[in-house]
């Protein structure tokens, strides 16, 4: 059987840039736990072409969305507060438009931290800008309560996760289709899954950064290998 390929959403790194050109990139802790999952990451260069991202797709099994900066606010209707940073509008209508493909090709998808934000907010959610207590969220390992009986805690085998976090801002009102599945012990949303495609999951924290050591945070990426077969 074939190794399950997995779209991993890139975006241009103009600090690693050759000739003055910007370098699409990926982040390797991510590429390192697709392949311990027993998967092949394939770099999608961020476009806004639908042809291109549903070619791209219908040679992947799955989708996963790296962390990063902040989303537009105008996008789900709020203007941007001062702590915002880093906006990149066509990286957020770029991996908008991948999702809304992988969710109508019904492919799995995990996002994380920032991707989880950007699925938020792709199917109408909202996010909190600023969150006031953001120093909780940043640097360090905490614990998150997980549902029961819910795609997450079926990939985590539990119900709790000790998630390495790294964020200021957080989903504020949970999109129509999809689910909170994970909060932090002071409330934050720390995981939403959809109501009715086969496999979306996000997560606010960092699995990547632990998942060499942590079997716990590997099962993520497991489970979406698991699910692309």
């Amino acid at each position: 059987m074939n190794s399950p390929c997995i779209a991993l959403l890139a975006r241009f790194d103009k600090k690693a840039s050759t000739f003055s050109t910007p370098v699409a990139a990926a982040g390797q802790l991510y590429i390192d736990a697709i392949h311990r999952a027993g998967g092949v990451p394939l770099l999608m260069p961020p476009t806004l072409d639908a042809n291109i991202i549903n070619a791209t797709l219908m040679q992947c099994n799955g989708v996963l969305l790296m962390g990063g900066a902040d989303v537009d606010p105008s996008l789900y209707g709020e203007d941007r507060q001062d702590e915002c940073y880093g906006i990149d509008n066509s990286l957020d209508q770029f991996e908008i438009a991948v999702l809304l493909a992988a969710i109508a090709l019904d492919k799995p998808v995990l996002a994380i931290c920032r991707g989880a934000q950007v699925l938020n907010v792709a199917l109408g959610g909202t996010l909190i800008q600023h969150l006031e207590n953001s120093a909780d969220h940043k640097g360090h390992l905490h614990e998150v309560e997980v549902v029961p009986n819910t795609r997450l805690s079926q990939a985590l085998n539990g119900t709790t996760s000790n998630g390495a976090s790294w964020h200021h801002q957080a989903i504020k009102s949970v999109a129509s289709d999809l689910v909170c599945v994970g909060r932090a012990l002071d409330g934050t949303i720390e995981a939403v899954e959809h109501r009715s495609a086969s496999w979306v999951l996000g997560v606010q924290w960092h699995p990547e950064k632990t998942a060499d050591k942590d079997p716990v945070q590997q099962s993520l990426f497991d489970a979406l290998i698991n699910q692309a077969k």
